[in-house]
């Protein structure tokens, strides 16, 4: 299981990296790719709700939205219902860019399970999710 799991971290590693590499033109960083997605599929997210959902601490989220916004990607609005939160927009400028960072994403998946069946890709799926999920119960307890 040791071997898995350095596995999993060095196609982790590698993963950011090509996104790295493949969005420099974009203005994203491949660390940001993440973030940019959550976003754009959950606009009026707040930062604490993307530190839960990526795992994050609120530390690194606080610092890769400020660069997001200075670089025109997201646009912060003051949450109502909660004076100490702000909720996040995706700009013009992120949706203009979403179809490049889905490429990237999909481009990578591609090479990663190159020369898997189906089968396995939806087992590696399936297998991969429920170790997110017992991950999540671990996280869930760190929140506080």
């Amino acid at each position: 299981m040791a071997k898995f799991m350095k596995n999993i971290n060095l196609v982790s590693r590698s993963s950011e990296i090509f996104r790295e590499v493949k969005l420099k033109g974009c203005g994203i960083r491949g660390c940001q790719s993440k973030y940019v997605l959550v976003i754009a599929q959950n606009p009026g997210v707040s930062q604490e709700d993307i530190s839960r959902m990526l795992f994050v601490n609120k530390s690194n989220v606080a610092r890769q939205i400020s660069a997001l916004e200075g670089a025109g990607f997201v646009k912060k609005v003051e949450n109502d219902k909660d004076r100490r939160a702000v909720l996040l927009y995706p700009t013009q400028k992120l949706l203009d860019v979403l179809p490049r960072v889905k490429e990237v994403l999909a481009e990578w998946r591609a090479l990663v399970t190159e020369g898997f069946t189906e089968e396995e890709r939806e087992q590696l799926r399936v297998l991969s999710e429920k170790m997110v999920k017992n991950a999540g119960r671990f996280m869930e307890g760190q929140q506080g």
